[in-house]
């Protein structure tokens, strides 16, 4: 198994419609776009991730930059290196591309997956064991609309037994403001509700917002200030009475570092899609020693990504539950680019028990799916 080496790596375009967008403060979509990262040892075994192009509306890294970086530099890099050695591996990488977080944190994951597969055994034995066969999941992520309309979909998943919702929020304070009070009506006092404004406010009117909807049992809110503007963050966190998460401005384990330094957050999202599964159990440890909360997940992305999310999930320590792991469900769609259904039911996410991922690539699919021209499974 230690001369298993990479021989092939392939990327594949996809775009998934919903039949309704999804919107945040920064913008919003009907289509969610991945690329599918296959790495392909000499043994026949490949390792499977998804490269998530995010958020909707205003993605970090568009899918012509994920293929560019892929064809110039991870093929270079990878082709001919241990499959076994993430550490070398990801190093060759680092040595050649700057930036592009994303795609390293798929290349990590598929590498995982890759490793795990030749072992035999499933991811999670590779983080150091599952504690958890099922995962508690929020349900998905209500978009901004009105406030009716939010409440609405709000109580629908309410009713079909989750047990956190999270809402988007980012327009004015007064329409803000609306949007809570109604979910927060519709949803009843025993669903944790979590609110997210993706780097929309100013500290001042921040503190504003945060004030006025403490009264309503908020569990959180996430990320109201621009990515940048850590210190504004701690000036929110320490004006007000509701735990404050950061999110887009933890791009690395320094970035998480800086952060609790500044004491500029209460809890991190940590996103195996963006930090990779070596960043974030680095991340994750962190915070815990530091006294700070984790909430894991990422809410728009497939069921690959989903997968290394729940893997994480089941081994982590320190994690706030339920977790924000996603799917396509925010646009309306079940669409997916695996065979497994791995939310049998509301609320739990399964964690599959196969090698490496444990999941299967539905090429069917992904051939209706991929945007690229090419059609099958051969690179």
């Amino acid at each position: 198994m230690n001369t298993a080496k990479i021989v092939t790596v392939d990327a594949i375009p996809v775009n998934v419609t919903g039949p309704r967008p999804f919107r945040i403060s920064e913008g919003q979509t009907a289509v969610h776009t991945s690329v599918i990262l296959r790495l392909i040892s000499d043994r026949g075994v490949e390792g499977n991730a998804e490269i998530v192009c995010a958020p909707p509306g205003k993605p970090e890294e568009f899918p012509e930059e994920v293929m560019g970086a892929v064809q110039r530099y991870v093929i270079p890099a990878l082709t001919g290196a241990s499959a076994t050695d993430r550490r070398a591996a990801m190093a060759r990488l680092e040595a050649v591309l700057k930036g592009r977080i994303w795609t390293k944190a798929a290349v990590n994951n598929a590498l995982f997956d890759l490793q795990a597969k030749l072992l035999g055994a499933p991811v999670a034995a590779l983080l150091g064991g599952r504690a958890l066969d099922q995962v508690p999941v929020i349900g998905p992520v209500v978009g901004m609309t009105s406030p009716d309309e939010m409440a609405k979909i709000a109580a629908e998943e309410a009713k079909a037994g989750f047990t956190a919702i999270k809402i988007k929020v980012g327009e004015t304070v007064a329409a803000d403001i609306a949007r809570v009070e109604a979910v927060r009506e519709a949803i009843g006092p025993k669903v944790k509700l979590r609110v997210d404004a993706n780097d929309h406010y100013r500290p001042a009117d921040c503190i504003r917002l945060v004030r006025a909807i403490e009264r309503l049992d908020i569990e959180h809110v996430e990320q109201p200030l621009p990515r940048y503007d850590i210190l504004g963050m701690a000036e929110v966190k320490r004006n007000i009475g509701v735990p404050l998460m950061t999110d887009d401005m933890v791009a690395s384990p320094i970035d998480a570092m800086n952060v609790i330094r500044l004491q500029a957050a209460d809890r991190m999202k940590v996103k195996v899609t963006k930090h990779g599964l070596d960043g974030a159990l680095a991340i994750v440890a962190m915070l815990e020693a530091a006294g700070l909360a984790a909430v894991l997940g990422h809410v728009f992305e497939m069921g690959l990504a989903g997968a290394a999310e729940a893997h994480m999930a089941a081994t982590a320590r320190n994690l706030v539950f339920p977790c924000e792991i996603g799917s396509m469900r925010p646009m309306g769609t079940t669409i997916d680019i695996i065979r497994e259904d791995l939310q049998p039911k509301p609320g739990f996410i399964t964690v599959p028990n196969g090698p490496g991922l444990g999941v299967t690539l539905d090429w069917d699919r992904i051939d209706a799916l991929r945007t690229d021209g090419r059609r099958g499974k051969a690179a």
